[in-house]
């Protein structure tokens, strides 16, 4: 049952990519947790843009999804990595971050909104399929992934409105993630899996 008592009468979620090569996507639904906008990034500036001008982020709450940063498979880490690789004092394991898994990105965007006491919270888009029941049966954000998604989005969750034609994987985990902000201002049980600087990333226990 939905908590009325709630401030928020919006709940935004952002699927972020790791750069700018790749589509992020936001999605807001109200608190009859309908889609009133979609729409799709490239640029940070976007982003905060988007933040700094919508007027659903008054009394909304927030959901990032966390970007993975998938530097640690290039070429040099490789060749680094080797077992065979004498380890001498000037080679750095992490040099660069290589290690990292975890972006940053719009990380001061996320503080942003935290310091204007707006509920922000992130989570992680993997678990949250687990948990939602809509975990791909096939190779992730493929084509057949999508289209599976989007009928289950469709179908087990109401999102009526969404087309018929095939939308971007990034805006069918912004729905995703936006499903997760709701829930959790209606009081879905969480746990943290880990931080970033500070900020909790939190997994929904519930599954459906």
């Amino acid at each position: 049952m939905q908590n009325m008592s709630s401030k928020e009468n919006f709940f935004i979620g952002v699927a972020l990519s790791n750069s700018s090569n790749y589509d992020s996507s936001i999605c807001v639904l109200d608190r009859n947790k309908k889609i009133i906008l979609l729409d799709k990034f490239y640029y940070a500036q976007d982003i905060d843009y988007f933040f700094e001008s919508s007027p659903y982020v008054k009394n909304s709450a927030v959901a990032f999804s966390v970007p993975y940063d998938n530097r640690m498979l290039e070429g040099k880490w490789r060749i680094h990595s080797k077992n065979y690789k004498a380890l001498f004092d000037y080679f750095k394991v992490n040099k660069d971050d290589w290690t990292n898994r975890i972006s940053k990105r719009c990380l001061e965007t996320i503080k942003r909104l935290s310091e204007k006491n707006i509920k922000v919270v992130r989570c992680d888009i993997n678990q949250l399929r687990r948990s939602y029941g809509v975990y791909p049966h096939y190779l992730s954000r493929t084509s057949i992934d999508c289209k599976n998604l989007q009928i289950s989005l469709k179908i087990k969750y109401g999102f009526n409105q969404l087309p018929d034609n095939m939308l971007p994987a990034s805006s069918l985990e912004a729905i995703i993630v936006a499903m997760f902000v709701f829930d959790y201002i209606q009081g879905a049980k969480t746990a943290i899996m880990f931080e970033i600087d500070d900020i909790p990333v939190l997994e929904r226990k519930e599954f459906s």
